[in-house]
């Protein structure tokens, strides 16, 4: 094997794709993350969209039981209740928080729309989004180096 082939597969094999993991419980499909970061000086306060894959069928029989629409630090809030979020869909939150900087994070606003159809208005694509907010609470230690992070990621329950 050359060393340029041998570079490639060490790179193919240590790259983030190869292991990247997701959270999905069984039976639902990985759609992706929405996500969003910010610091100190500038916090994150965006609509975040994805798309589903084509063609994506979705079970509305499955509604989200729970779901953690904020960490609550920081005045960082979320009306957002399990029942908000699409039937078919699964939303699993997180954010980065520390004791040094307090980073609060939250989501919000689900909406699920179609985006494209066939001629007989069989849905062929939707798209997925939510607002997603985090906030740096207070400078820490150094205020150039704090920053903060929210993410969702989205799984859909496939219909039968």
């Amino acid at each position: 094997m050359t060393r340029l082939g041998f570079l490639i597969l060490v790179v193919l094999f240590l790259s983030p794709w190869t292991f990247a993991q997701h959270n999905c419980p069984e039976g639902l499909r990985y759609v992706g993350v929405l996500s969003g970061t910010g610091s100190t000086s500038d916090g994150f306060d965006k609509r975040v969209t994805l798309r589903l894959p084509a063609n994506a069928t979705l079970d509305e029989s499955f509604q989200q039981k729970n779901v953690r629409a904020s960490n609550g630090k920081s005045g960082v809030t979320s009306t957002l209740r399990a029942e908000d979020v699409p039937k078919g869909l699964l939303i699993i939150t997180y954010g980065k928080s520390d004791e040094v900087y307090e980073q609060g994070w939250a989501v919000s606003d689900p909406e699920l729309k179609i985006i494209e159809q066939d001629a007989s208005g069989k849905v062929m694509r939707y798209q997925f989004g939510m607002k997603l907010v985090c906030k740096v609470g207070i400078t820490g230690a150094n205020p150039n180096f704090g920053e903060c992070s929210v993410n969702a990621e989205v799984c859909y329950k496939p219909a039968k």
